[in-house]
């Protein structure tokens, strides 16, 4: 290949490269050596030069988009995993609004836009399951990546056409809900459900369903993943949330846990710590903020006190 002349992007003659050795602004790229030399003297002004143009050559528009190999990153949490969608907002690229004008024109262009691309019954049952995660995840406060998670659950039971004939709030709230577990998320059942119109049976069975599908084995939920958030909600301090992770630990070693609910064991422990601590908590907060009762708070209680051997004053 060919030498060919540096391009050059600026017009004043000050910021031209030159050769360092006679002032030359002769100076060629040599592709095959990855050299930069200059025409006048021979000298060599760089050398390893790194090529930054694709290696690969495209003849028309498909084949550049086909063999490229960099760009934005896939958002699964949009439609086109792209955002080319026009959306609602009606504001430029600063953030400002837009003129009424520019408004209506950008209402016509968004109406033909999605006639034009959502024209079978998927693509808007997909678009409409997309808003609905972000909404429920919105209110549940859930991370990027269980959002991610869910929409990609909700893309592969799409293409399957296990949506058909089925409820899309139902399916993307038992997403939602898989996606937790898979990620060790606090967020029950009833967290998810009260965020719905669903009934926590009718969320469950969509959950089942969504296992022996797509032939998942769920982890089992552990005290861990929801005692920090319930120390939260009863504003508990940090020494009584190390002191019920303690408890846990040792409820593990002693192995009394097997088997058990994992709510009511991280509300036993976050009683027991309280009251080592001298913090007043009545059971009935306990076991409602642990969606348990206060019957099987008070079992997990004694069996704590009784194989652990720990001392407590209800005082």
């Amino acid at each position: 290949m060919a030498p060919k002349p540096i391009n050059i992007t600026t017009s004043t003659e000050t910021a031209l490269p030159r050769c360092p050795d006679c002032n030359s602004l002769k100076l060629t790229f040599d592709a095959t050596r990855g050299e930069v030399s200059c025409g006048s003297c021979g000298l060599v002004v760089e050398d390893s030069y790194i090529d930054q143009t694709a290696e690969w050559r495209a003849y028309s528009k498909e084949q550049h988009v086909k063999r490229a190999r960099t760009g934005t990153p896939k958002n699964l949490l949009t439609y086109d995993h792209y955002g080319t969608l026009i959306d609602y907002s009606n504001k430029d690229i600063f953030g400002n609004s837009i003129s009424p004008e520019k408004a209506s024109q950008m209402f016509r262009l968004r109406t033909l836009q999605r006639r034009a691309v959502l024209q079978y019954g998927t693509e808007r049952n997909l678009l409409r399951a997309l808003n609905e995660i972000k909404r429920i995840s919105s209110q549940l406060n859930l991370t990027v990546k269980v959002r991610e998670t869910a929409a990609m659950i909700y893309r592969k039971i799409l293409k399957t056409g296990l949506v058909r004939g089925r409820s899309t709030e139902a399916l993307v709230s038992a997403a939602l809900y898989l996606s937790c577990r898979l990620h060790k998320q606090p967020e029950t059942l009833e967290d998810v459900a009260d965020k719905t119109r669903l009934s926590k049976k009718k969320l469950a069975k969509n959950f089942r369903l969504l296992l022996k599908h797509l032939d998942l084995k769920m982890p089992l939920a552990s005290p861990e993943s929801s005692i920090a958030k319930s120390a939260s909600v009863l504003n508990f301090s940090t020494k009584i949330l190390n002191d019920a992770q303690i408890i846990l630990t040792k409820a593990k070693a002693a192995k009394i846990t097997a088997g058990k609910n994992p709510n009511s064991l991280a509300a036993a422990a976050l009683y027991i710590a309280a009251l080592q601590n001298k913090t007043k908590c009545p059971q009935n907060e306990i076991a409602k903020t642990c969606q348990i009762t206060e019957v099987t708070l008070r079992n997990r209680y004694k069996e704590f006190i009784r194989v652990l051997n720990l001392k407590v004053s209800l005082n």
